[in-house]
């Protein structure tokens, strides 16, 4: 068996995006920074966010059955941070990434993030420590401008350029 720190060493050398997931709804609004998140299929369109149980996302968004997925845009590596402090409440998080658009089923979308897909909760998959939410995409809306956050190595990389979403509003 692999061990937990050779795991996590491996995937530091997986270079991914960075991404805010942001719910609202009946059981609150919440964000958070995540990287585990994946296309699934475009037919029906959707895709994979994994959170960990112990995580006060992971019922949040269950419960809410909806999410965005806010993939960040390059120079975004504040927001990631607000979004991964526990020390900030939700408002505090949303504050710091600027202006917020509320989607068409009311969800938080980050206007500075490249990309934002408002998804329902179409099932899911409990695996070890983490919950596998599979979200079919209802809405999508795509940033002006070219250029992503990733991490890779336990660091950000700015990849080109970016924009702001297009119908931000403070």
């Amino acid at each position: 068996m692999v061990s937990q720190q050779d795991f996590r060493r491996a995937m530091a050398a997986l270079p991914a995006a960075v991404n805010v997931i942001t719910t609202d709804g009946g059981a609150g609004r919440h964000g958070m920074t995540a990287t585990a998140v994946c296309s699934v299929t475009d037919e029906p369109a959707s895709l994979l966010v994994c959170i960990n149980k112990n995580a006060r996302m992971h019922d949040l968004l269950r419960d809410n059955g909806r999410f965005c997925v806010n993939v960040l845009a390059a120079g975004q590596d504040g927001v990631s941070g607000a979004f991964s402090t526990r020390d900030l409440s939700i408002d505090e998080r949303l504050a710091q990434a600027g202006a917020v658009i509320a989607l068409d089923d009311g969800q938080p979308a980050l206007a500075g993030a490249q990309v934002a897909l408002g998804c329902r909760i179409a099932q899911v998959i409990a695996v070890g420590t983490h919950s596998i939410f599979i979200g079919e995409v209802e809405q999508v809306l795509i940033g002006q401008g070219v250029g992503a956050l990733a991490y890779y190595e336990r660091a950000y990389h700015h990849l080109g350029g970016a924009a702001p979403l297009s119908g931000a509003r403070a």
